[in-house]
């Protein structure tokens, strides 16, 4: 009994209290897991997501050696000398680009390390170009046509993604159901516990009511695609100058029940990893200590977490939340070049 307490004493310092629960116990909504964690979080809330845990799929693959980028930051090219606020958020940074505000949906489909390096993609195309130019990056032309990025809907890698759109360009596609780009998204949510979707062939032919017939000449490219260095205040300065971008972590259970505040893991099994796309950081007050954190747009539909945004421990690596961002810059004429070519 003795050592039981001096257990559960060094769980509570460190913040990793794991709950055990009766054994064949299982959860279907949020709530559950809610209603069974809350005296453990102590710096943010779990709540009621609306739709079942199992319809909020990850599928960012275990990073690889082999893949990794090169090191790299744009601060590096444009201010060697800049002071960081203590809070910042692209989506008030940059109010012109709308995509930085927008949460995508991933749906019935592993599709995270596309949907969220597309939409850093996207933000940062309209970010650098002279006129806050949009060009909304499908995730379609990844999941499909790259086969080096992953396995479709079963997961992929982030820096083969980003070399992809250095490499081959990627096309247009907006939201499920909206009919726009050359790609539109084709996934909705789970119908079903067990469904699992799978990404469609890759097509040369952009969607009909599209004003672009080749996906070919639909596709915009990167000039460049970097990692991070894993350095909290690295990884803010590229934020500040470059804009949002992409990064992986550790998904257990307890984070499909996150309403709102700092997350940090306290309970459950792992679940995989997810890729998202971090938009900025802050510090909040909570119990009057303050709680540095990432600001962070999920995958997973307007109606989880704060609007489809959470906020996650900063500077502790929390989770490999910082082992591996990955960035890159857009190429804003490549595609003239190649336009009309069939490659």
């Amino acid at each position: 009994m003795r050592a039981f307490l001096i257990l559960a004493l060094c769980q509570a310092v460190f913040g990793q209290q794991y709950y055990r629960l009766g054994s064949g116990s299982r959860y279907t909504y949020s709530d559950q897991i809610a209603s069974e964690i809350r005296n453990l979080t102590q710096t943010w809330t779990p709540g009621n997501n609306p739709m079942p845990l199992t319809h909020y799929r990850v599928g960012s693959l275990a990073p690889q050696p082999q893949h990794r980028l090169p090191e790299g930051m744009l601060l590096l090219k444009v201010n060697q000398d800049i002071e960081l606020p203590e809070n910042f958020d692209a989506r008030q940074q940059w109010p012109q680009c709308k995509s930085i505000r927008t949460v995508r949906n991933q749906g019935c489909c592993g599709s995270c390390f596309a949907v969220s390096a597309t939409s850093t993609m996207t933000d940062r195309w309209c970010i650098h170009s002279q006129d806050h130019e949009t060009f909304e990056f499908g995730s379609i032309d990844v999941l499909s046509c790259c086969t080096e990025c992953g396995d479709g809907c079963q997961g992929g890698f982030l820096p083969q993604t980003w070399k992809y759109w250095v490499r081959r360009g990627i096309s247009s596609g907006g939201a499920y159901g909206s009919n726009q780009g050359c790609h539109p998204y084709p996934f909705t949510t789970c119908q079903s516990e067990d469904e699992e979707d799978v990404a469609p062939r890759c097509k040369r032919t952009c969607n009909s009511a599209y004003n672009v017939t080749k996906a070919v000449d639909d596709r915009r490219f990167g000039r460049s695609a970097y990692t991070i260095p894993r350095d909290e205040r690295k990884i803010m300065e590229e934020i500040y100058v470059g804009g949002p971008v992409q990064a992986s972590f550790s998904v257990f259970l307890d984070f499909k029940s996150y309403k709102s505040g700092v997350y940090r893991h306290v309970w459950g099994p792992h679940e995989g990893y997810h890729a998202i796309k971090i938009v900025g950081w802050g510090v909040e007050n909570i119990k009057s200590v303050p709680v540095k954190y990432w600001l962070v747009s999920n995958s997973w539909g307007q109606d989880w977490g704060e609007n489809g945004f959470f906020r996650i421990v900063r500077g502790e690596d929390h989770l490999g939340i910082e082992s591996e961002v990955t960035a890159g810059m857009p190429h804003y004429s490549k595609h003239l070049k190649l336009q009309g070519l069939d490659w």
